[in-house]
Formats: C-alpha cells, sequence, structure tokens
C-alpha cells in the first residue's frame, strides 16, 4: 500500500484517466497498480478476441520488466489485434533516484495517421487560398506601359505568397494622375488585406478629393480608423499628384522612410517629406504638401524598405545610398537594369518584400 501511494504522489493518475491514449503503471515487481479509463476499456475488448499463442497483445509485460531493470526509456510500435500502436515504456523514479515502477504508454498510430492527414488536407487547402489570395492582389497592380504623359514599369517581388507592399497609378482627370507605394506590416493575410483597402479606397476616391494630396491622404486615414483594426495594424505610404498641363507634381508622405528618387539629367536626389504613418492609434490632423516642377524625361523611383534594406552573403546592406549610385548608372532599360543587380547582390531568400515603381516623364 505504502509503494501504491507513493506511485501516486508521483503520477497524478486520477489526471490519466482523461488522456486518450492507453496507459498502465506497474510497480517496481512488474505488477500493474494502474490502468487508465482508456486502457481499462480496451482490455475488455481484448478478452473477447483470440491471438495468436506468441501475441501477448496488451498483457506483455516484457518490456516493463526490462525498462524496470536497466532504467531506459523504450521506445516500440507493434500490433495489438488489428490496431498499430505507438508504445513508450518510461521508468518513474522515487525521490531517491531508486526506480520504483514503470509507466507505459500506447498511442493509436492509426488515429496519428489520421491526424496527419488532416493536418496535411489544412495545409494544401490553406496554401491554396494563399496562392488565389496573391492572385487577386496581383490583379489590382496597374498595367505597365504608358499612361498619358508618363512611362510606368515596376518590380514587385513579396518575400511570401502575400504581399505588405502595393502600389497603384491612377488618372484622375485629363489633366491630373495619381500615384502612390505603401507599405503595410507583415506578410500574411492582415497586411495584403491592408493593401487591398488601400487601393480600394484610393480608387474609389472622389476625384475632387484625390486631385490634393493632402485631402486625399486625410481622407484615407480618416476610412481606415473607421475599420476599428487592432493598434498593430498600420501602414506607411507616399502619394503624388502629377498636373499635365504645369508639369507640377504635388506629393505628402505618410511615415514611409523610403523617400523616392528624381533622376534629371543623370542627377539622383531624394524628395525628402515627412509625415504620421496611417494608423488606429493616431489620426493626423494634418499632411504637409510639397511640390516639384517636372521637366521632360525626369525619371522617379518609388520603393520600399525591402530594396533598401536586403542584404548580401557578408551582412551588408544595399542600402539608400546603393539603389541611388545603381539608378544613377543605369541605361536604356533602368528598371531591369536595378533589379539585376540587386538580385546578384542578395543571392538568397529574401526576408521583406520588395517592391519599387518605375515612372518617366515624357
Amino acid at each position: 500500500m505504502a509503494e501504491h501511494n507513493l506511485l501516486n504522489n508521483r503520477i497524478e493518475m486520477a489526471l490519466l484517466d482523461t488522456i486518450s491514449d492507453l496507459i498502465r503503471v506497474v510497480n517496481e515487481d512488474n505488477q500493474v497498480v494502474y490502468y487508465n479509463q482508456a486502457m481499462r476499456l480496451a482490455l475488455e475488448d481484448q478478452m473477447y478476441h483470440a491471438y495468436d499463442s506468441d501475441d501477448y497483445g496488451f498483457f506483455d509485460f516484457r518490456m516493463t520488466a526490462r525498462c524496470l531493470a536497466g532504467g531506459e526509456t523504450i521506445q516500440r510500435e507493434t500490433y495489438v489485434g488489428d490496431v498499430y500502436y505507438s508504445v513508450k515504456t518510461n521508468p518513474i523514479r522515487g525521490h531517491d533516484g531508486r526506480i520504483i515502477g514503470a509507466v507505459e504508454v500506447y498511442r493509436d498510430k492509426g488515429v496519428e495517421k489520421k491526424l496527419q492527414i488532416e493536418l496535411v488536407e489544412k495545409n494544401r487547402s490553406f496554401t491554396e487560398e494563399q496562392v488565389n489570395a496573391s492572385a487577386i492582389q496581383r490583379s489590382l497592380l496597374p498595367p505597365k506601359g504608358f499612361m498619358r504623359a508618363l512611362f510606368m514599369d515596376y518590380y514587385y517581388r513579396p518575400a511570401e505568397l502575400l504581399s505588405g507592399d502595393f502600389f497603384d497609378v491612377m488618372q484622375i482627370d485629363d489633366d491630373h494622375v495619381a500615384f502612390y507605394i505603401a507599405d503595410a506590416v507583415g506578410h500574411g493575410f492582415s497586411s495584403s488585406m491592408t493593401t487591398v483597402f488601400i487601393s480600394q479606397t484610393m480608387r474609389n476616391m472622389a476625384p475632387e478629393l484625390l486631385v490634393d494630396p493632402t485631402v486625399a491622404m486625410l481622407e484615407l486615414v480618416h476610412r481606415f480608423r473607421e475599420l476599428n483594426l487592432p493598434d498593430t495594424m498600420y501602414f506607411t505610404m507616399f502619394l503624388g499628384v502629377y498636373s499635365l498641363k504645369k508639369r507640377k507634381l504635388t506629393y505628402v508622405n505618410a511615415g514611409h522612410d523610403c523617400p523616392p528618387l528624381i533622376k534629371r539629367e543623370g542627377n539622383v536626389r531624394l524628395l525628402m517629406n515627412a509625415g504620421f504613418p496611417v494608423t488606429p492609434l493616431v489620426e493626423a490632423s494634418f499632411y504637409e504638401c510639397r511640390s516639384e516642377y517636372i521637366q521632360r524625361g525626369d525619371e522617379l523611383l518609388l520603393y520600399t524598405d525591402g530594396m533598401t534594406e536586403c542584404r548580401s552573403g557578408d551582412g551588408e546592406q544595399f542600402g539608400v545610398d546603393g539603389l541611388k549610385k545603381c539608378f544613377a548608372e543605369v541605361g536604356e532599360n533602368p528598371l531591369t537594369d536595378i533589379t539585376d543587380r540587386l538580385e546578384k547582390f542578395v543571392q538568397s531568400e529574401i526576408v521583406d518584400d520588395m517592391t519599387c515603381l518605375y515612372l518617366k516623364m515624357l
């Protein structure tokens, strides 16, 4: 009785009845002192079945004897009747380290296999959903080529199937073209849904709002806050509006710490501006609007931090200076030259979405 109580103190046996695995506990003499509920039911079932003479079934005590003698943990797989079990036998030690018993756990491998199949199926279904969501996200990107008095090209390389980067170029009216690049936190479903929100909000915004970058950004902030999303969801964005008649670019920056590059006659500089990111935490009341007169042949490069923060195999960061230098040296195919250099520089799996939008004013 004292020995049984000692085993009870070492194992909370009442808890074992809540476990679906079959469990039994033996004392140091290899005598059963406890079966859990699942094992008791299995033993009752086994009593009604006949087995070959060399099939001990649940009455096989050879492994527990070996465990008690040597103190080793024994793992094996075996059939009991028509069921295939994974069996693990562990010694139980007293406070003084002496072996006072053993616990043996039978796990139905058929159930485990079923769970594995279900997990594989769920993963397959989840991947299919991601692939479909990625296709939808890509379908929202603008077509490459000419739009009024500008030429557009882009590089879009998500780190995973879904991206938190997004951009668009939209004709507002006969005189104005709007373009933006945005970077939502993360790379999964939530960030991709944020980009869909941005796309649809900007595409459906009234022209009289969209033509003014400050007004358009404040409207976007207001609508985003109306979603009542968690504080951890936010995005940064650069928004520009180009007047074809005045050849004037006006722009605002909502926390996008990747200032666009403008190239004129081989010289590259940054279009600097600052502002709050778009977040549920703060409703910005103002975004400073700056302007730049554009000449024929000027080139713009909008990008996300995945372009500048990527690293080489030696840990060197490409950086804004690297991108500026690259942009200054490109030839007749600017975006191809830039991305070729970038991919040679990285030569490994990327950890952040890499996106850039190239615009040439005609």
